[in-house]
Parts: C-alpha cells; sequence; structure tokens
C-alpha cells in the first residue's frame, strides 16, 4: 500500500489515501499476510497452498490502461515468488469505443504473462478517462514474510527504475516531450520500454534465494525503500551513486526535472537478501544498499525519507494536462 497525491482541484485531493488514515477501521483478519504498509499482497491458506492476491486500478494510463493494469497487477503477486494465473478485472470506460482497445490489451498482457482472465465486470460511467481495476491471483507453496530480514542485509535493485513512467510519457505527452529538446529516437526508445514492465521471470528466477521483494510503482524507488523500512523497522541505507539509469529515462527525466528516484518504476523490484551475488548471477540487478538497525527511514549520502513519497509523474500530469494524449 501506498500514498501519493496526484493534484488538487477545487481545494480536492486526489489519489491513494495514506492506509495510516484507514487500516485501523478496516475488519481484516482470517489471512496469513494481512493489508499492512509495506505489503504488496495479501496471503490466504488453503489446504496445503498459499493463495496470493492484489488489486490495482489504472488511472494513469490512457492508452494501453488494460495492459498496464495486468502487468501491474501481476508483478504485485510475483513479489511473492509466485507466478500469476488468474485475473479479474473491472473495466470503467468514460466511452464505449474504447472497450476493444483495453481487451487487446489486457490479452496482450495475459498471453506474455501465461495467465488467463477468469471474471470482472464492464459498464460506461461518468468519468473522463478510463479506468481498469485487476484483481491477480497466483499460489505458491511457500510464503515469503518481512520477519525473515535482519540487520546487513543487502538491498538489491533487479531492473532499471523510471521505465514505466518514461514508457507512459514518450506514448501520452510525445508533444511536451520533444517541446523540452527531448528527440524523436529517445522517445520512440522509450515507447519499447512497455514489455520490459514484466517482472515475473525475474522474479520467479530468484524467489528462493531472497528473503523479501518489493516492486517499485507509485512513487517510485524512494517510496517503496520507505515502505521497506516501515514494515522492517529498520533504516534502509542507500547509495544514490550506485543506482543507474537508462540513457533514456536520464533524458526524459532531466527534461522535466523529475526526479527519478520518485519516478513510477514498475519493471524494477527491489529484493533483500544476504547473499547478493547469487541474486546477481540468475538477473540483472545492483547491490544499492543495506539494512540496519535504526528508526524506519531511508538514508542516502544526499537526503532523509522519513514520510510517504509523492509520485512525480502525478505532478506532470497535473502541471501539462493539455499536453495529455487521450
Amino acid at each position: 500500500m501506498i500514498y501519493f497525491i496526484f493534484s488538487q482541484v477545487n481545494n480536492v485531493s486526489f489519489g491513494k489515501i495514506s492506509p495510516e488514515q484507514f487500516l485501523s477501521r478496516i475488519k481484516s483478519g482470517n489471512c496469513i499476510i494481512c493489508p499492512a504498509l509495506g505489503e504488496d499482497d495479501a496471503v490466504l491458506k488453503l489446504n496445503k497452498k498459499y493463495l496470493v492476491i492484489h488489486s490495482d486500478p489504472i488511472t494513469e494510463s490512457g492508452l494501453d490502461s488494460g495492459f498496464l493494469s495486468v502487468v501491474v497487477a501481476c508483478n504485485d503477486v510475483n513479489m511473492k515468488g509466485t507466478a500469476c494465473k488468474w485475473v479479474l478485472t473491472t473495466v470503467l470506460l468514460s466511452r464505449e469505443d474504447n472497450l476493444n482497445n483495453i481487451i487487446d490489451g489486457i490479452n496482450e498482457a495475459c498471453s506474455l504473462i501465461g495467465c488467463n482472465v477468469v471474471g470482472g465486470h464492464t459498464e460506461v460511467v461518468d468519468i473522463n478517462r478510463d479506468i481498469v481495476v485487476t484483481t491477480a491471483l497466483g499460489e505458491t507453496d511457500k510464503i515469503m514474510e518481512i520477519n525473515s530480514v535482519k540487520d546487513g542485509d543487502y538491498v538489491v535493485l533487479i531492473g532499471d527504475i523510471g521505465i514505466e513512467g518514461s514508457w507512459i510519457l514518450a506514448t501520452q505527452f510525445q508533444s511536451l516531450l520533444r517541446s523540452k529538446g527531448v528527440s524523436d529516437e529517445v522517445i520512440e526508445a522509450a515507447k519499447a520500454f512497455k514489455k520490459e514492465l514484466i517482472v515475473q521471470s525475474k522474479a520467479l528466477a530468484i524467489s528462493r534465494l531472497v528473503k523479501f521483494m518489493h516492486d517499485t510503482t507509485d512513487g517510485g524507488l524512494l517510496q517503496a525503500l520507505f515502505e521497506l523500512a516501515k514494515r522492517s523497522n529498520m533504516t534502509v541505507s542507500i547509495r544514490e551513486d550506485s543506482i543507474p539509469l537508462r540513457r533514456e529515462v536520464h533524458e526524459v527525466t532531466a527534461a522535466l526535472n523529475i526526479d527519478p528516484l520518485k519516478f513510477i518504476s514498475s519493471g524494477a523490484f527491489i529484493a533483500i537478501t544476504d547473499n547478493p551475488k547469487e541474486i546477481l548471477s540468475k538477473v540483472n540487478g545492483y547491490i544499492i544498499g543495506k539494512l540496519v538497525k535504526g528508526e524506519p527511514i531511508v538514508k542516502t549520502e544526499k537526503r532523509i525519507i522519513n514520510d510517504n513519497v509523492k509520485e512525480e509523474l502525478a505532478r506532470i500530469e497535473n502541471s501539462y494536462n493539455g499536453w495529455w494524449k487521450r
């Protein structure tokens, strides 16, 4: 669970609500892993197996919301070391003409991931852009819990940060990027990030070698690290200069004055381990820091993060809403 504000219009804030405001009021229970800050999934015990469940809406991508909705939800299920097998999709349409494109995106994502749609709901409602909500499910015989992490464990970044945000901007804000001096070559390269947003093969390749995994979507890497700090009740000590950026991500974020560490980053995730070399022999990644005893904050050589991070893509969408390609 995460928190950020999309924008403010007429003194109304849009975006996810801080879980501290409502978690204590929810009737939660009968789960092995229940709702908590820093947990990507609920885990239920069913006979000899565990059922892993995650639900997420897509509210920031207009052109490929069906594809992204399935990918983002399945990525979260993968964070428990299990394949995504089933999805349920709720499609809320701004106009019926958009349905075919959304279904095509859902089918494309399911084909790439290897999951199937088993239910959902579809209707046209009074909204400005389509919203797709996907609930993803998987099953496993082993669960991954935060209580296995300890002082001195390594934080490993798998994948590259900022590719999701760069892909969204390249597909929906092309004119804005060009006006800021981003070349067509970079824009076209960023559009090709789409399939890299899927993390299942990487997560499954290292699932037996790690203690905990957490994705880096809304709020980017810094939000994911802050949630890790809160969930583990330890300090996450990170070297920012150990975090590389793809050329396209660097150029897009520099052009729009975006902090890449706060940029929405499906396609990347963090893994906690006491043996990073073994992980890095399986997948490409970077050792970016450690867990250490201390207060639950993120500490880098440049800053301290002790609260939820505001998502950079939301700021861009609000500031440059007239440029958005629907």
